[in-house]
């Protein structure tokens, strides 16, 4: 496992990338499904992701939410947050970028605690003090495994003994061409990424490999789970029933916190 001063979110530009985006297209950078997202429309959308991302995890883990503190990591503009406080009595979020805070405290139509993130770590939430740990559409972007490792720790310790996580990862590339491009060496995978935003083909600003995330394979995600102290781990295709042989593009790793050690 490698230290907090051995991982540094930042290497990939990390903060400035997603700044970038939240100063440009937010909602698009959020949930790339439509270029045009408009307010209403976006956080409408919300209650349908809890529905379908949220509650299977509750269901499969066990958890009855009612009067237990939810924290999202990387919570964006807090578009789940409507949902989440339908079901839990107290909702946290911590995101990477500091202009998604600001305009989801000006849209989101919930109260919740808002915290900006360091972009590798859970800092401003204290220890034992989280009932259940969501993070959708986040590791997915992250460039490097160590910075998902770091996250895990620290998820670990935020959450109350007997708490639990669920956590989407990305098993494989989303299309040929982009697998192309993650095959390159990172120079020429940062020249083809300008060039793909040149041209509008990947229109978002910012390091190309903070969009891309890293591949991290479902052995391995257990692998990293077990290693951060969680029991009870098991994994979860994009839909929540199990995950195929061959690993999908994202999946889902699912754990709790021991009640004691």
């Amino acid at each position: 496992m490698p230290s907090r001063d051995e991982v540094d979110s930042d290497t990939f530009g990390m903060r400035r990338s997603w700044e970038a985006r939240a100063e440009t297209n937010p909602l698009y950078a959020i949930d790339a499904g439509r270029r045009d997202w408009t307010f209403e429309d976006f956080y409408a959308r919300g209650p349908l992701l809890v529905e379908s991302v949220v509650d299977p995890a509750l269901t499969a883990l066990g958890v009855d939410p009612s009067g237990r503190r939810v924290l999202e990591l990387g919570c964006g503009m807090g578009r789940l947050f409507g949902a989440l406080a339908e079901r839990f009595g107290d909702v946290w979020g911590i995101d990477i970028s500091t202009t998604m805070i600001e305009q989801g405290r000006q849209h989101c139509p919930v109260k919740a605690t808002w915290v900006v993130g360091d972009g590798a770590s859970l800092k401003g939430i204290g220890d034992d003090t989280i009932d259940h740990v969501v993070s959708h559409e986040v590791f997915v972007h992250v460039p490097d495994a160590q910075i998902i490792c770091s996250y895990m720790s620290e998820i670990r310790r935020v959450l109350k003994p007997g708490g639990t996580f669920q956590a989407q990862l990305r098993g494989a590339s989303d299309t040929t061409r982009q697998a192309m491009v993650r095959s390159l060496p990172r120079p020429l995978r940062v020249a083809s990424g300008r060039v793909l935003q040149w041209i509008g083909v990947l229109p978002v600003k910012g390091d190309v490999d903070t969009w891309l995330g890293c591949i991290i394979h479902p052995a391995d995600a257990l692998a990293m789970g077990r290693h951060a102290g969680f029991v009870e781990e098991v994994l979860r295709g994009p839909d929540f029933g199990e995950v195929p042989r061959q690993a999908p593009v994202v999946y889902w790793l699912l754990g709790r916190k021991p009640l004691a050690g």
